[in-house]
């Protein structure tokens, strides 16, 4: 059985670790207003007692330099702002 789990990335250029069960999925990010973060939704397993492990994510401009071991997970607006996040998750 699975599920959909929430998490939070602060908005900045620092690496950021997420603790996930293995084969988690994500579905949807989104950039919230009053937070000034991004959401993510994940569908991960429902078991509880599933062991976690660390995912390393990075939040990018437009025009910021990607490194090659990186991997799209998608992107966001600031309907406020001009400016998009773009999420990336960082493999080593």
């Amino acid at each position: 059985m699975r599920t959909i789990h929430k998490f939070r990335l602060e908005v900045n250029a620092e690496p950021q670790t997420l603790e996930l069960p293995e084969n988690s999925r994500l579905l949807h990010l989104e950039y919230v207003i009053p937070k000034r973060a991004l959401t993510l939704w994940f569908e991960v397993t429902a078991d509880m007692t599933a062991p976690l492990f660390p995912h390393k994510y990075r939040i990018f401009s437009t025009g910021d330099g990607i490194p090659d071991q990186a991997e799209y997970m998608g992107c966001a607006v600031d309907q406020y702002l001009p400016k998009s996040y773009h999420v990336y998750e960082i493999k080593d």
